[in-house]
């Protein structure tokens, strides 16, 4: 997978003549700033930079005249540079922008005559390297210069514009909020460069959410990209997950910080056929089976037996999303915290909190944060764990990772359902292998799990500790549904050799494949630049 995210940069000074005594306005002017090539040079060290600078650090001036040029590297007559105050930064789509100012005081550079302004970026020691530059106008656009005298103050700000197009990432691309763009917060020299990249399990409202909703995760630095400044391009390595991160569905996948694509989306991933691979065999009675492929593009499918295709409505019935093995996606509880206003998970809500950061003991992700959790809490029938799924949910497989449970008690683990949360009803059929519980395939918006007249405590791991179920993340309790997705409406013949084939849409992570992702950041020149 690969895509490019385009950013277009501007910049101009407003510069206000003032009395120093009085503060009126004396005199006004503008400067709309050519944009260097040592402004990418200086951020991603090319062009014989060795070192990564932070963007707009210094508002210099000069004093010279000449030919505007973006192959320059300093002012024609350099005079000074001052550390500027921000006065504004807003964040929004498709143009954000910062505003810096620099006063030029009463006792400063007095006797020159300013024509010449700019940003600086800035490392360390004399590492300063000019990236805009520009003559100052009048309001006609005519070149001017300002003499500097004693009864002067001169405000120098200079606003730098990005505009964000938020289309790298295709149709079905997110995007953070404004204020959580990485490429802008770099650009503006509040944060480093934008280096990390994961996928997600998650269908993701914004990419920024792979901070925690993590699974798959690489990071990289400026040195790990090919820069090319002629074309202002970087290209990120290309990511690879090999082994490692198996029996995911990758359902969001790109920049952590500027964008990623949720899937599906055929731009980037065309559905994948996949033929006649075995199911099972019939043995006359058996009706259900279980294609284990994730996410099958409905209608997709074709089923045979003994190599003859069979018609669904009439030969067989099939659930695309849970047609699937016991994971993580197929539990609707994993969605949510034990924080949240719809559920209660015992007392942990009110049990004494710590400092230490302890694990959520429902969320899929990872979930935690100091001084929000208990150490332990208690599970009762009075004070059960509960889950209001906002809206009815097919549930038929509840998981606990249970610490402290007498293995005498395991067996009288009530899970019951209601439509109306206030009659409450046993699931039935309901069946147990070691902690894991199945039960008959039920549909209801409200949950409660506890076992009568019984007490136990629940603990909860540190957030460097990793728990089981091949999760890292501490989740222990699951609640949702898990089928065999395929069924025959009557039995195939003992000995029936039975294949499908079909088209998934997302990729599935497993030990016998490779994900691969890479993109490229790409910038322009803006008008008056």
């Amino acid at each position: 997978m690969q895509s490019s995210q385009n950013a277009t940069i501007h910049n101009r000074f407003d510069i206000e003549v003032r009395d120093a005594k009085t503060n009126e306005l004396k005199q006004n002017a503008v400067a709309y700033n050519n944009i260097l090539n040592q402004w990418f040079n200086s951020l991603c060290k090319t062009g014989g930079i060795n070192y990564e600078c932070t963007a707009l650090s210094y508002i210099g001036v000069g004093t010279g005249t000449g030919t505007l040029d973006p192959t320059r590297t300093n002012f024609f007559s350099y005079l000074g540079r001052k550390t500027p105050t921000t006065v504004e930064t807003l964040y929004q789509y498709p143009i954000s922008y910062i505003t810096k100012e620099i006063r030029l005081e009463a006792d400063e550079y007095n006797g020159n005559t300013i024509t010449e302004v700019g940003f600086y970026n800035y490392r360390y020691s004399s590492n300063y390297y000019l990236a805009t530059h520009a003559f100052l106008q009048d309001s006609e656009g005519n070149q001017i210069a300002i003499n500097k005298t004693d009864t002067d103050v001169i405000i120098i700000r200079g606003t730098f514009y990005v505009t964000f197009n938020c289309s790298g990432f295709g149709d079905n691309g997110i995007y953070p909020q404004p204020q959580e763009n990485g490429v802008i917060k770099w650009l503006f020299g509040i944060s480093s460069f934008p280096s990390t990249f994961s996928f997600s399990r998650y269908t993701l409202q914004s990419p920024y959410e792979m901070y925690v909703k993590k699974h798959g995760v690489k990071t990289t630095s400026i040195d790990g990209c090919t820069r090319n400044p002629s074309l202002w391009r970087i290209d990120y390595p290309l990511f690879t997950w090999g082994t490692e991160k198996d029996k995911h569905t990758i359902k969001t996948i790109g920049s952590n910080d500027f964008g990623a694509i949720s899937l599906p989306n055929s731009t980037f991933f065309p559905p994948l056929q996949i033929t006649k691979t075995a199911i099972g065999t019939g043995d006359g009675i058996s009706t259900e089976f279980n294609i284990k492929a994730p996410f099958i593009v409905p209608n997709s499918e074709t089923i045979y037996v003994d190599n003859v295709a069979q018609v669904k409505g009439v030969d067989y019935e099939i659930d695309y999303e849970n047609n699937f093995c016991d994971m993580h996606e197929n539990y609707h509880s994993a969605a949510f915290t034990a924080r949240m206003e719809n559920i209660n998970f015992g007392n942990l809500k009110t049990a004494t909190k710590y400092s230490t950061n302890y694990r959520d003991p429902i969320a899929w992700w990872d979930c935690y944060e100091s001084n929000e959790y208990p150490v332990s809490f208690t599970i009762t029938e009075a004070k059960p764990i509960y889950i209001d799924f906002l809206e009815p949910k097919e549930c038929n497989r509840m998981k606990i990772e249970i610490q402290t449970v007498a293995s005498s008690q395991l067996d009288n683990m009530k899970i019951q359902y209601s439509e109306d949360d206030v009659v409450w009803t046993d699931v039935s059929g309901m069946s147990r292998t070691n902690q894991v519980w199945s039960f008959d395939l039920t549909t209801a918006r409200y949950w409660r799990v506890y076992i009568p007249s019984y007490s136990w405590s629940y603990s909860l791991v540190a957030s460097s500790t990793p728990t089981r179920d091949e999760q890292a993340f501490g989740t222990s309790f699951f609640l949702g549904k898990t089928v065999p997705g395929l069924k025959f409406l009557s039995p195939p013949a003992n000995g029936a050799i039975i294949e499908a084939s079909y088209q998934i849409d997302r990729p599935y992570k497993t030990p016998n494949n490779i994900l691969r992702f890479t993109c490229s950041l790409v910038f322009e020149r803006g008008e008056g630049s």
